[in-house]
């Protein structure tokens, strides 16, 4: 089988996919193979990880929001000139919904025909794995799993128990991989720490990691490589002709969180991205004609952000002056009067919402969602996080939120003249309806 791209699963979360998925990027990369990382779901951190060991953004497959024809599209433009490595999200058969495949890691196999790899975590486990193999192979179905890694092996006589017995599993054993504490990255309350917060082994020591434990000759039979590279990061294309609208983007360690696609998007829009740290730049950059405030972590550097004082006035002058700006779950925490940590310290924003923002102990919304504003129409998207806008309940106002696991409904995020602050997280292809006119991209 020679596929267009693989899928890297797992039986769970937590399984080692992303050290995986890094190592195979790795090691195609140091072989001179063009690849071009992919995630299946909605994750924004992970991809970081992808872009350290590929030098290409990651691009997200997301089959709830995006649709199958979407996601088609997207795999087949991407993959054009590189093969494509993607890492699963969760469980393999994990996704949307618990009676079918809609939104799992093994939609998107079926999706685009591409050979599953299935890391199977084997810490404490005997030969009990093979049992839990073998009923992945046949929810699966023929022939969609390739092969199966087996990952954070114990001692030298556990790796030789395993080989053995897997001897009479239907796939090969396409890697074997004990612990290896370079590979056991820091996890924290959003999934791992974000790779921009990490010392990361070097690309020539995780490719040496995966010449050693995979069997690196068996996975490439699986894909058809192509000699040439693929188009670079999208902040350093160049967009023909003069732009309509210069956007302003949040860029760097606190504010991350974007798909690939939303940032083309604005191109194919006529827009021009520019990039701005809130936390470094002493300013927004001349001759704005808008704003993204994306997602990340804004509460780790809560202090840091608080105290460039020039940026806050500057991000409230624009506000004021009747900027037009769309922020997202991080973007929101920025916007409010005030964000409060977990440790109760109290921190100034840009005060452009009213209320504080204050982080809690887990998980406030989570999961898929739909956002339907007062016209009717309505948005695919998702939440992730673990802060609360404590004035939502008396005065959110942007659209009803509801969440695809229980149906349940509630007015979020805010909006005021130009600018829509919330919560969920938006595909813009699919989002058009209401980022275009927002950012004034459709005169």
């Amino acid at each position: 089988m020679n596929a267009d791209g693989l899928i890297i699963a797992g039986t769970q979360s937590s399984s080692g996919k992303t050290a995986i998925t890094s190592m195979l990027l790795a090691a195609l990369k140091q072989r001179g193979i063009a690849v071009q990382p992919f995630k299946v779901g909605p994750d924004f951190i992970d991809p970081g990880y992808h872009r350290t060991y590929s030098g290409m953004d990651s691009v997200n497959l997301d089959s709830w929001i995006m649709g199958e024809t979407e996601v088609r599209k997207v795999a087949r433009n991407f993959t054009k000139d590189a093969v494509g490595i993607t890492e699963g999200v969760m469980g393999l058969f994990d996704g949307a919904n618990p009676d079918n495949d809609e939104g799992s890691s093994m939609e998107i196999a079926r999706w685009l025909n591409w050979p599953v790899l299935l890391v199977v975590n084997c810490a404490q486990a005997g030969r009990s794995v093979i049992a839990s193999i073998r009923g992945y192979l046949d929810e699966a179905g023929p022939e969609c799993i390739a092969g199966v890694i087996l990952n954070r092996l114990g001692s030298e006589g556990h790796v030789k128990y395993l080989e053995k017995a897997c001897v009479g599993l239907e796939v090969p054993v396409l890697g074997l991989l004990p612990k290896i504490s370079e590979l056991e990255w820091t996890e924290r309350h959003l999934g791992l720490q974000a790779s921009q917060e990490q010392e990361l082994p070097s690309i020539e020591r995780i490719a040496e990691l995966a010449d050693r434990h995979l069997d690196l000759p068996g996975i490439l039979d699986l894909l058809l490589l192509r000699p040439t590279r693929p188009k670079s990061m999208i902040e350093a294309s160049v967009v023909p002709g003069s732009p309509k609208k210069r956007i302003g983007v949040a860029l760097d360690e606190a504010f991350h969180f974007y798909y690939r696609a939303n940032l083309e998007w604005l191109q194919e829009e006529g827009a021009e991205a520019v990039a701005f740290s809130p936390l470094n730049d002493p300013e927004l950059p001349k001759g704005l004609d808008g704003l993204i405030l994306g997602g990340g972590f804004p509460e780790v550097y809560a202090e840091q952000m608080s105290g460039n004082r020039s940026m806050i006035a500057s991000l409230k002058k624009a506000q004021e002056s009747g900027m037009p700006c769309y922020a997202e779950c991080g973007g929101l925490m920025l916007l409010a009067e005030e964000m409060e940590t977990k440790s109760g310290s109290r921190y100034p924003m840009v005060g452009s919402m009213p209320g504080t923002v204050k982080m809690m102990d887990r998980l406030q919304h989570f999961g898929y969602c739909s956002a339907r504003l007062d016209n009717g129409k309505t948005f695919r998207g998702h939440e992730f996080h673990y802060s609360t806008w404590t004035r939502e309940t008396s005065i959110a106002n942007a659209w009803m939120v509801q969440r695809h696991a229980n149906g349940s409904e509630r007015i979020e995020g805010y909006k005021k003249a130009a600018l829509h602050a919330s919560y969920v997280h938006l595909y813009f292809p699919n989002s058009g309806e209401l980022i275009s006119p927002l950012l004034g991209l459709c005169t």
